[in-house]
């Protein structure tokens, strides 16, 4: 941790302490801002609210602390309560799992430390979410076939959503949890699925390559789409137990 990320953080689980007092159950940070794919400036620093109950009127009372919190790189909190996290980890199980995967628990009691994620219910996410991003991926070539910033652009945004789901399938694997998305594709390529396309989908998001004319980004997304489905397959293929 950087310390202007500590210097946020701690007067933003100040400021959630002071306005929900005994209502506020955790305060959570989650996603890269917990793990080491933080980059200042870029990445958005992500957290939950536990409360006892979230109302509307709840909701209003940090309403005046939000632009402040942008400004300091905030993305908008997540408020959830007991109730409704019991009865989502079945329907979410994907985003559960991720956020119990990299977070930080800012305040208060540990509750994604014993959230149960039942294998199948995050089969049939997985499966879900990665046949609708496919469909999405191929709509959006459609729109952006005709330019190399926009296809290349396309591709880029693309890699980070699917590698989500992809770190659900090494965890459905039994594979040691990877946070980069390096690790990942590494993870991706010890289950026999190719990622070649992948990584350079992704040093293109990290602008590490020159995308190329229109015909080598036609060519790089014909086979990132090859993969992705290999993957989807492999995923409609698994048994749970």
């Amino acid at each position: 941790m950087n310390d202007d990320l500590e210097a946020v953080l701690r007067q933003f689980t100040a400021d959630v302490v002071g306005l929900y007092g005994d209502q506020l159950l955790a305060v959570v940070l989650y996603g890269s801002a917990a793990s080491d794919e933080y980059v200042r400036g870029k990445s958005n620093i992500n957290c939950l609210i536990l409360l006892k109950e979230v109302t509307p009127q709840q909701l209003k009372k940090c309403s005046g602390h939000l632009g402040k919190w942008h400004d300091d790189g905030m993305a908008t909190p997540l408020f959830v309560d007991p109730a409704y996290v019991d009865s989502s980890v079945d329907v979410f199980p994907i985003e559960f799992l991720d956020m119990r995967q990299r977070y930080r628990l800012l305040h208060g009691r540990d509750f994604l430390r014993d959230l149960n994620v039942k294998p199948e219910h995050l089969r049939f996410q997985c499966e879900q979410e990665l046949k609708g991003k496919m469909l999405k991926l191929r709509q959006m070539y459609l729109e952006g076939s005709g330019s190399e910033a926009r296809l290349s652009g396309l591709m880029a945004k693309s890699i980070g959503p699917f590698t989500v789901f992809f770190r659900a399938l090494l965890f459905l694997k039994q594979m040691p949890t990877p946070h980069s998305v390096n690790e990942i594709l590494n993870g991706l390529s010890g289950l026999g699925l190719r990622v070649a396309a992948m990584g350079r989908v992704y040093d293109l998001k990290r602008k590490e390559a020159v995308p190329g004319d229109l015909e080598a980004l036609d060519s790089l997304f014909a086979e990132y789409l090859h993969e992705i489905q290999a993957a989807v397959d492999y995923v409609d293929a698994m048994q749970i137990r």
